[in-house]
């Protein structure tokens, strides 16, 4: 993959999935999608501080719906993994992949690596890590960065202090300034993730 046509990449893929936006600045709906554009620079300031590695990192979004995010870690991660509860959401990632494939291709720009690996299950149930072990070969110790959008950040919270190796990141998008806390064993490494005032990251203490 071209290193100066990475970035022009994901701002067109950016540009698709702005179009199809739900939530409290899309069509007001029961979901809410990741503002990918803010994202972009948050990507910036995780490869920058060297959290992000194509060859070894293993990325979980915890509520992936159509996989957009999955779609924009995929090209600096190992693996990108993400898990939907509803399969009638994740299952829209097949046609939108296809036209976003298309608008790639005839731009020229790279395609999205073939480290994509989407579930329909619930992020809390154990059967679901199982799932994603056999047929990806990580489960839940072995991911190094988690992500969610704000809904059911303590729920996962909890989960990762308790269950993910020492470590591992957590990277909640929905913040602005007021921050929780996930326990003792959870610490803040940045309270504003690329300085859009949207994301924060955490760490498990070792």
């Amino acid at each position: 993959m071209e290193t100066n046509l990475l970035f022009p990449a994901l701002k067109a893929i950016a540009a698709f999935f702005d179009g199809c936006k739900v939530g409290y600045q899309g069509t007001k709906g029961y979901r809410k999608s990741t503002d990918l554009f803010k994202f972009i620079h948050c990507i910036r300031e995780l490869r920058t501080l060297g959290f992000l590695d194509k060859d070894s990192t293993v990325f979980t979004d915890l509520g992936c719906a159509d996989g957009r995010v999955n779609i924009f870690m995929s090209y600096f991660v190992r693996q990108s993994i993400g898990i939907e509860i509803d399969s009638e959401i994740l299952n829209e990632y097949t046609l939108r992949r296809k036209g976003l494939d298309g608008l790639l291709r005839q731009a020229g720009l790279p395609l999205p690596p073939g480290n994509i690996f989407l579930f329909n299950g619930n992020s809390i149930d154990p059967e679901t890590y199982k799932r994603m072990g056999e047929e990806t070969g990580v489960g839940f110790a072995d991911v190094d960065i988690f992500y969610t959008y704000i809904t059911l950040h303590d729920v996962f919270g909890e989960k990762i202090a308790a269950e993910a190796r020492p470590g591992a990141l957590y990277l909640v998008y929905g913040f602005n300034r007021i921050l929780p806390r996930y326990g003792e064993k959870m610490e803040i490494v940045l309270p504003d993730v690329g300085s859009q005032g949207i994301a924060a990251l955490y760490r498990k203490k070792e």
